[in-house]
């Protein structure tokens, strides 16, 4: 896969990141996003320095990767045990039929 090095920014400051080709408007917007996110943390009041707010953003983005993947989990769990119904519900039906 190829990478090119695109420009972002973060804090004011410029950072030339590697990105997978295809994947830079992506990571534009997660710049974006982490701007944002940055911005209204240092509104609520919560300023500290540069170091202490990235590493409590990035706590932040990491609780919620953790509750997404227990929602995917979830998901995934209960949709294989509607498959596995589903798949008795045919057997029983092809079963009967046959009998």
């Amino acid at each position: 896969m190829t990478t090119a090095a695109i420009d972002i920014v973060i804090l004011g400051r410029p950072y030339k990141v590697a990105c997978p080709a295809g994947q830079d408007a992506a990571l534009q917007r997660a710049a974006d996003m982490l701007n944002e996110r940055i911005h209204k943390f240092k509104q609520g009041g919560k300023a500290g320095s540069n170091e202490q707010i990235a590493i409590m953003l990035a706590l932040n983005v990491c609780h919620e990767l953790e509750l997404e993947k227990d929602k995917n989990y979830q998901y995934a769990d209960a949709m294989d045990k509607r498959i596995k119904m589903l798949q008795h519900t045919i057997e029983d039906a092809l079963a009967s039929k046959v009998g």
